[in-house]
């Protein structure tokens, strides 16, 4: 998938004509399940699987399939809210860490390399670009994404909505998300960013006058607020409590509000912002997993607020990371506005050698100020060395792989993608000799509101080529042969997914309904091939492929003894993000990667010696 650099067209202007994401054929979603399980289940295992499977499609999964069907006639994304819900909302765990994504703008590997002295200037600089890529959407001049690969059709822009103007509430049972940007057609809308500093926090518009404020204008904002932290003692640092659970930051946050007047203005004020932004003073991070890890699970959660959807880490020494709320938006949305944000900052003058002089004398930055009292510093204080004990544990590693990248990959002549993916499954085969449980994210944008499916990469066809590859006694011939079936069959399901024909979101909208009508819970989804192979998100690899440009970012393991895997493909290099838990015996970050490496050597002498 590009995006389209001309911009002849809308934002949203074919919103109203994308196809409803379809309800795939009840038989067609039960025979890819069982062909999914056969990596992970004995002969004796996967004969009950098919009798459970056998009764469900002609049991009560009929009933099922027509409840769905027909709410599938009703709404024009059958899955919408219930992914929102059930993926993100429900959960009462903490989203820092475990659901937030994050990672190092690339900024730093050509326009801004690591330098003191700089972050005020380039903060300006980033605020000045990120009012222009608002601008876009709130007059819907961004051009529209299009699927090459679908035959150049135009994809659902609606998750862009979400990247600005929203932030997740907590509820003490269910959270929802608080959504404030319209376009310029639909009326106003807040302009303001939030900066914490030292624990402070600090409104700033970044449009004025229907404009983006200059960076010469925002840099003197921004030395206003350095110099407002300057002399003061550290401040209450209110952020830190979005990273606790879900239940206990939404108790405190109605405490909050019962407290003083005030702090509910404050709130406001956060919570309907464009973004939030942070400006750093511990740390220095000078390489790309330092920036990953900072950005994702670094220590300082009091100049965080994890419920927006995008919150941007401004590093001492200039460079920059993000940390995103997964709720609203997945991760290419955020990963598209970041190039766009690269794009106009490469056709910048991006080094002052004089500062310039602020056009116009605009009002100081607003302090956002919050009533605490005892009890809230408490909360505050057990917040962070909750997520401190957390955030401890994520090991990440981010690695560019510079030998080959998609040049090499398509003279192959297969989708890159699917390429990588082999190499993961060997890799993980290398270093735990068994299969693992593997999602890969699929687009759905091609429907109405659609986000993502799974992929389940680990079949039986990709197994059977890593035994191969683990027995030196099996022939080259066979060994490319067991390689073109898996590389076909990936690809098979690959495009069944983006074609919203794949099973595993399809099932769940059969167990919300399960749980709905009050029956008792399908054995289907109580049966050991179902966890075994991933279902109910116990994929022990994660994987997605999150574009062909410089920006990549990473997020944590689906389960304890896994792996989060991130990756992007450039014409000469390949780039891996790896998490792992640390207190797991089973997982290593390292260790996997050197397998990614290995395997990659491995697999271009076999490709190039080799007609594959």
């Amino acid at each position: 998938m590009e995006t389209n650099t001309e911009v002849k067209e809308k934002t949203f202007q074919y919103q109203d004509s994308l196809p409803s994401l379809p309800v795939p054929p009840l038989q067609q979603s039960l025979d890819k399940y069982l062909e999914s399980v056969k990596p992970f289940v004995t002969e004796e295992e996967y004969k009950h699987t098919e009798k459970v499977v056998r009764e469900f499609g002609d049991g009560v999964g009929k009933e099922l399939q027509a409840k769905l069907e027909e709410r599938g006639k009703e709404h024009r994304n059958w899955l919408e809210t219930w992914w929102e819900e059930c993926a993100y909302l429900q959960s009462r765990e903490p989203i820092s860490v475990t659901v937030n994504y994050g990672g190092p703008y690339p900024f730093h590997e050509d326009i801004w390399p690591p330098q003191p002295g700089t972050q005020l200037q380039r903060m300006a600089m980033l605020l000045w670009s990120y009012a222009k890529l608002w601008l876009a959407f709130r007059r819907e001049e961004f051009p529209v994404d299009r699927a090459r690969a679908l035959g150049n059709k135009p994809m659902c822009m609606s998750q862009y909505r979400n990247l600005f103007n929203i932030c997740r509430i907590p509820g003490v049972k269910n959270d929802t998300l608080r959504r404030s940007f319209k376009t310029e057609s639909k009326g106003d809308c807040p302009c303001n960013i939030v900066i914490f500093r030292k624990g402070y926090i600090f409104s700033v518009n970044i449009v004025a006058d229907g404009n983006p404020v200059t960076p010469a204008e925002l840099y003197k904002q921004l030395e206003y607020i350095k110099t407002q932290c300057e002399e003061r003692p550290t401040g209450p640092g209110v952020g830190a409590l979005t990273g606790w659970d879900r239940t206990s930051w939404a108790e405190a946050r109605q405490y909050l509000i019962d407290l003083d007047p005030q702090n509910k203005k404050s709130l406001d004020v956060i919570e309907t912002s464009i973004i939030v932004m942070v400006m750093d003073i511990d740390n220095a991070p000078t390489t790309a997993t330092q920036i990953a890890t900072l950005s994702i699970c670094g220590p300082d959660v009091y100049n965080r607020w994890f419920d927006k959807a995008s919150c941007i880490i401004n590093y001492s020494n200039g460079v920059m990371g993000t940390n995103c709320d997964h709720s609203p938006t997945d991760a290419i949305a955020a990963i598209y506005g970041a190039n766009y944000l690269h794009e106009i900052l490469r056709n910048t003058d991006v080094t002052w050698t004089e500062r310039p002089a602020p056009e116009r004398d605009l009002p100081p930055p607003e302090e956002v100020k919050f009533i605490v009292d005892e009890k809230i510093k408490k909360d505050i204080r057990l917040s962070a060395e909750h997520y401190l004990e957390r955030a401890s544990n994520l090991d990440v590693l981010f690695q560019s792989y510079d030998s080959y990248g998609k040049s090499l990959i398509r003279a192959f002549q297969m989708h890159p993608d699917t390429f990588v993916q082999q190499v993961l499954q060997l890799a993980y085969f290398k270093v735990h000799r068994k299969p693992a449980p593997t999602y890969e994210t699929a687009t759905t944008r091609q429907f109405y509101h659609g986000r993502t499916d799974t992929v389940r990469s680990c079949t039986q066809e990709v197994v059977n080529w890593c035994k191969a590859m683990a027995d030196p006694k099996t022939p080259i011939p066979v060994k490319l042969d067991l390689f073109k079936k898996s590389v076909k069959k990936h690809s098979q399901l690959m495009l069944e997914a983006v074609n919203g024909q794949a099973f595993d979101r399809h099932f769940l909208g059969l167990q919300i309904l399960a749980q709905a009508s009050g029956v008792p819970m399908p054995e289907i989804f109580q049966d050991t091939a179902w966890t075994k192979s991933g279902g109910n998100g116990q994929f022990v690899l994660s994987t997605s492929l999150v574009g062909y440009s410089q920006t990549i970012g990473g997020c944590a393991p689906l389960v304890h003894n896994g792996y989060g895997i991130t990756y992007i493909i450039l014409d000469k290099r390949l780039g891996f993000t790896v998490t792992a838990w640390k207190d797991n015996q089973e997982t290593d970050v390292h260790k996997f990667y050197n397998a990614v490496v290995e395997t990659l050597n491995g697999m271009r002498a076999m490709s190039s010696n080799h007609n594959i």
